[in-house]
């Protein structure tokens, strides 16, 4: 079989799932991800030949994709700004408004010479304190989640792009435990309302960790509350938060933050949404 085969084989297969242009990329994707070929091989001498094991890959691969698990948990890695992440079903694949989010900070922060401690609650497979602590080099970069298999991904992660992140485990419901001064707080909490499910795709809801998307409904702003809690008693004066949010959930949040005495200021995302907010303490 040569890669031009296996490229058809992708596309007979796959053709009432998905377009055409989505399974040459995932075709390119596998060759070059995971086959370590460059894609350009495939135009240049689409006749060389695939491996029995790249074969059985592919095999299985179209299955995957048939069932709608997501391309990144087929090749294992997803791609956050600069960097390359491993991911697997224990953590969401990041999304590209949470890459505006860590824009924001970097813009905020970029040409700040004070050495600032930043910390990201529920740092998944670590994509916000990465690159926070890649970009920003001169300051110290925490990161927390409650599970160790979590965590030992985020730390790979780490590894594989060369930075220096303090991770930690503790439940974000104890947070106030936590006494560690910060001048920085970054989240994407879950924030997704249960009822939302219904428009949301297979292959979110069937391999993605619903733990780490839903919210009840009857609390959604808890992971919020929790999170301001903690910044009352150990954010320093002036600090920042920069928080993820529901656009659905923007007013009550509003009414929730005004309690704490922080001056709110929103972005909108690349979708026209309001999925941003920054946070200044007043107090």
């Amino acid at each position: 079989m040569t890669l031009m085969d296996g490229k058809n084989f992708f596309l007979k297969n796959l053709e009432n799932t998905y377009n055409n242009k989505e399974i040459i990329y995932y075709y390119k994707l596998i060759l070059s991800e995971v086959f370590k070929r460059n894609e350009l091989q495939l135009a240049l001498d689409p006749k060389s030949s695939l491996k029995n094991s790249e074969f059985t890959f592919l095999k299985q691969a179209v299955k995957n994709l048939l069932a709608q698990k997501p391309i990144q948990f087929i090749i294992g890695k997803a791609f956050f700004r600069s960097l390359t992440l491993y991911v697997n079903e224990n953590v969401l694949i990041p999304r590209p408004e949470t890459e505006e989010l860590v824009d924001w900070v970097i813009e905020d922060f970029r040409d700040i010479q004070l050495k600032k401690n930043i910390i990201d609650i529920g740092t998944g497979s670590g994509c916000i304190a990465i690159s926070l602590a890649k970009e920003l080099k001169r300051n110290i970069v925490y990161a927390l989640d409650n599970d160790d298999a979590i965590l030992e991904l985020a730390k790979r992660n780490a590894k594989k792009n060369n930075v220096e992140v303090n991770f930690f485990k503790k439940d974000i419901n104890f947070l106030n435990s936590l006494n560690l001064k910060i001048d920085i707080i970054v989240s994407n909490p879950p924030y997704v309302l249960k009822k939302e499910k219904k428009n949301m795709k297979l292959n979110v809801l069937k391999h993605e960790p619903n733990e780490a998307i839903f919210v009840d409904d009857e609390d959604p702003l808890k992971f919020y509350r929790l999170i301001l809690d903690y910044a009352k008693l150990n954010l320093e004066k002036s600090g920042l938060i920069y928080f993820e949010i529901n656009p659905l959930l923007i007013k009550d949040l509003r009414i929730l933050i005004s309690a704490y005495n922080f001056k709110i200021k929103q972005r909108i995302d690349i979708f026209g949404k309001v999925r941003m907010l920054r946070l200044q303490k007043t107090l």
